[in-house]
């Protein structure tokens, strides 16, 4: 307020004014609510000419008030904790108050005309009301009696330059991905005595206290994403004001303590009000900032770490019938994960220092999913390329999924965890360009090659070298044999009839290949049986279409066994490609 309510009292007894308004038949009753939710408020429109001298009343108080006849007579039925008579109109100056006891008070109104006066441990009796102007004005006001005082915000809409100076302090905004969270302010008294719910009649609820903002936090620099949230044992809502004069609330995001974020945050000053759910005051807060989202678990997450599980990118062509992304061991992190979204609850816990894998999705996509399975009870949680989040815990029995409609193109980070803390283990992450694919996913450690299937065996058609610098992918075209030998049930994935007694193709890789995609086309529904250089099989049946397909994340060097076959066991011409970006699904037909 750029005006100070003042208030000031004088000894002088009510009979020393012979027609006090004690004699008046008509009076105003108000007591106490019976329901501390609804607490009493009695509101009327007072309008006449001003007389008397203010200061005749209380010495010092400014113009002039009603005649002392048609002051306003409010009848007390019992005793109040508190009592306040609010006042707002153009004009207005001040506003005295004649009490049971024998006293009067003035209060000054700041330069918009409000004006309130506040009682304590109220006495039941008759209480007289006169509103002042200048010299020679008129009263033409709303007044209101009321447990607490109706604020400012209520009577004349929201406006920043009416509230005074931040109670708690400014501050200015320095928190990074980097440096964590910004502690603004600890153990602040918790001011919960009038509805909020004038700041935004939609979306704000509890009680605070709207002369001032509890704390001010100045953005300097424009684009960023700012989280402001508060935390307490009580169950709190919070109020933000950004520079442009938009109100922003919360009650609950995690736990009982509000948050508000707010993406490509604008420089200038954020007013924070904090508050209770429910009115009474008597407790404390922590208050703070952050980047992104709200920082309520102290652990650093670290989401521009080089992941541990390394990268991969998905593109059109390749991520159709869901791929394995990685094989890796669970970080055994006891970091908890409930504190990092906004949108959904995070489940478990990780290791969030660095993601586990960082998946780049060439081109946005009308729908992309990414999820985990293992022999334990995995959780999982994905930074979007946007910086929001999302998490899952069990999308298909244990395993997590999520996926996004019209996911972005960018980078998804990936933190694989655990739903009890410190879990050890392996799991399989898995993509598709669609609903995850849970028919084509194994537990993490995946499945040996069977003895009868005689993967060290010279290869039927060509061993081939492959790495980061072949310059052409290979494409061999062979015949398929006829086989009555069929793989089903061998491993997940794993389909149709083949020749056990050798391979058809052995493919030598070389260290440093991110991925190594087997693919095959053929006049027949093909399927494809890969063994690696640790006896662990690869199977795959409808990769794209009838034509399969086996992806593998970060191969070791070493032989790659690869079995020709057909579903139904009928053999037939055929082209198998090698490649570590997208397959060439055309038929090549000369020998």
């Amino acid at each position: 307020m750029t005006t100070t309510t003042a208030i000031a009292a004088c000894l002088l007894p009510l009979a020393a004014f012979p027609a006090l308004a004690q004699e008046r038949a008509l009076a105003i009753e108000v007591g106490p609510a019976t329901d501390s939710f609804a607490p009493s408020r009695i509101g009327l429109r007072v309008s006449g000419p001003t007389s008397e001298p203010a200061s005749s009343f209380v010495r010092g108080c400014r113009g002039q008030v009603m005649a002392e006849a048609d002051g306003v007579a409010f009848e007390v039925t019992a005793p109040m904790t508190t009592l306040a008579f609010s006042a707002a109109g153009e004009g207005l100056a001040s506003m005295v108050v004649g009490t049971a006891d024998g006293l009067y008070r003035c209060a000054l109104a700041d330069d918009q005309g409000y004006v309130s006066n506040s009682l304590g441990e109220v006495q039941p009796g008759r209480y007289m009301v006169w509103l002042g102007t200048e010299e020679g004005g008129t009263v033409d006001a709303r007044l209101f009696a009321s447990e607490r005082a109706v604020s400012a915000i209520e009577l004349f809409g929201f406006d920043v330059s009416r509230l005074g100076e931040p109670r708690n302090g400014r501050f200015v905004y320095q928190a990074s991905s980097e440096s964590g969270r910004q502690t603004l302010l600890t153990g602040a008294p918790l001011l919960a005595e009038t509805p909020i719910n004038p700041l935004s009649p939609d979306s704000c609820w509890g009680y605070g206290r709207l002369d001032a903002a509890d704390a001010v936090l100045s953005v300097e620099e424009a684009g960023q994403t700012l989280s402001i949230f508060a935390m307490s044992p009580r169950d709190l809502v919070m109020a933000v004001i950004d520079p442009s004069g938009s109100v922003h609330c919360n009650d609950d995001v995690y736990q009982l303590n509000p948050a508000i974020t707010l993406p490509n945050a604008e420089p200038g000053d954020y007013q924070i009000i904090v508050g209770g759910y429910s009115s009474g005051g008597g407790d404390s807060y922590d208050l703070y900032a952050s980047a992104g989202a709200p920082a309520f678990v102290e652990t650093q997450v670290d989401a521009d770490a080089e992941p541990r599980a390394g990268r991969a990118t998905i593109d059109a062509a390749s991520g159709a019938g869901g791929l394995r992304l990685t094989s890796a061991p669970l970080s055994g992190g006891t970091d908890p994960l409930e504190g990092l979204s906004t949108e959904a609850f995070c489940a478990g816990y990780s290791d969030l220092s660095a993601p586990d894998m960082v998946v780049t999705l060439d081109a946005a996509q009308p729908l992309l999913s990414l999820y985990a399975r293992a022999e334990t009870d995995l959780t999982l949680a994905i930074r979007a390329p946007d910086g929001s989040w999302s998490c899952n815990d069990d999308s298909f029995q244990l395993n997590p999924g999520i996926s996004f409609n019209n996911a972005q193109a960018g980078e998804y980070a990936v933190f694989v965890g655990s739903y009890m803390s410190g879990e050890q283990g392996e799991y399989n992450l898995y993509a598709s360009l669609g609903q995850p694919n849970w028919e084509g996913t194994e537990p993490a450690g995946g499945f040996s090659a069977p003895d009868w299937l005689n993967y060290a065996a010279e290869p039927s058609v060509a061993t081939l070298t492959y790495g980061p610098e072949t310059l052409i992918d290979p494409r061999v075209i062979f015949d398929i044999a006829p086989s009555q030998t069929d793989s089903f049930g061998m491993a997940d994935g794993c389909a149709g009839f083949l020749t056990p007694t050798q391979p058809d193709l052995v493919v030598e890789a070389e260290e440093g290949l991110p991925q190594l995609m087997v693919y095959m086309v053929s006049d027949s529904d093909g399927t494809l049986t890969v063994v690696g250089p640790d006896g662990q099989l690869y199977c795959n049946d409808d990769f794209e279409q009838l034509n399969p397909g086996v992806m593998i994340p970060n191969p070791q060097p070493g032989p790659y066994a690869i079995f020709a076959g057909t579903y139904g066991g009928n053999g037939g011409m055929a082209t198998m490609g090698v490649t570590v970006a997208s397959p060439q699904w055309v038929m090549d037909r000369e020998h």
